[in-house]
């Protein structure tokens, strides 16, 4: 398995669809928002690690058509776009090298200009409460499948508590499901900041603060290639597609596995004392 190359695969993908229509407002919204998140960026104190590194890989994802899922963890309800102000103009304000990113359904699309703003921005709706199966994660594998860059926080909500929570098996679920599509096994990008919870505390009104100390921390890749592969050889997998079409069971086993990988790796770019003792659910018949 190959998660560095994905070109020969895409040539069976139907068209790509890296800008949402039309596409000047998607340029306009991308415009607006990546100018203030620099404004913002520009009014507290910011410490960054691995930016370099993670400009080389939307790059790379962008002109390979790589699929790429980053990670991070979720302290306020505008870690994303805020953080993004990191990025450089030709990225942060070029909706089709910028993410896709999942937003919740009784936050970002509540009304018609909520959701048509927020759909130029790229956010994909995920209804809290729908499972991994819903027609928002069908999507986000969609646009990995056509091998782009997809953000999310796998906690799956916000927390300002300080050790991580666990992350749901939709990321397994959007690996192995986009693997399965074609054969292309998604780079995962782990990110870790500090200081937006003190931008934007839960107990008070949801308005960005700034002169805060903000650390932003990109990760090495987290590879998937060999946990797949040995999930395979394990369980004496000789297709994948029909494994995973006999039970609901297999299936979340399946991206239950990938997704402890990826929180086990994720884990080492977090502080010590900020590491989770995770309790996953147990997979039901």
């Amino acid at each position: 398995m190959d998660s560095n190359n994905s070109n020969n695969n895409n040539k069976n993908l139907k068209q790509i669809c890296d800008i949402p229509k039309p596409q000047f407002l998607s340029k306009g919204v991308f415009t607006l928002v990546g100018v203030l998140c620099k404004f913002w960026i520009s009014m507290n104190t910011v410490t960054t690690s691995g930016i370099d590194k993670l400009v080389n890989e939307i790059d790379k994802t962008h002109q390979l058509k790589r699929p790429m899922i980053t990670i991070a963890n979720h302290s306020s309800n505008l870690d994303d776009p805020l953080l993004w102000g990191v990025l450089p103009n030709r990225i942060l304000m070029d909706p089709s090298k910028q993410r896709w990113t999942l937003g919740a359904s009784n936050i970002l699309f509540t009304n018609w200009f909520y959701s048509k703003f927020f759909s130029l921005g790229k956010c994909i709706k995920i209804v809290r409460g729908d499972g991994i199966y819903q027609d928002g994660m069908n999507e986000s594998i969609d646009r990995l499948s056509e091998g782009q860059w997809l953000h999310i926080f796998p906690e799956g909500r916000i927390s300002q508590q300080t050790q991580l929570l666990y992350f749901k098996w939709g990321l397994g679920r959007l690996v192995g499901e986009c693997y399965r599509r074609t054969g292309v096994v998604p780079l995962v990008v782990p990110i870790y900041h500090q200081g937006m919870e003190k931008s934007m505390p839960l107990a008070k009104l949801p308005i960005p603060r700034v002169g805060i100390n903000l650390d932003i921390k990109v990760g090495d890749n987290i590879y998937c290639d060999q946990v797949i592969s040995k999930y395979i050889d394990d369980n004496k997998i000789s297709d994948l597609t029909d494994y995973l079409s006999q039970d609901d069971k297999k299936r979340k086993d399946f991206y239950k596995t990938i997704t402890l990988h990826i929180e086990d790796e994720y884990q080492k770019i977090i502080p010590p004392t900020n590491r989770g003792r995770f309790s996953h659910p147990t997979i039901k018949d």
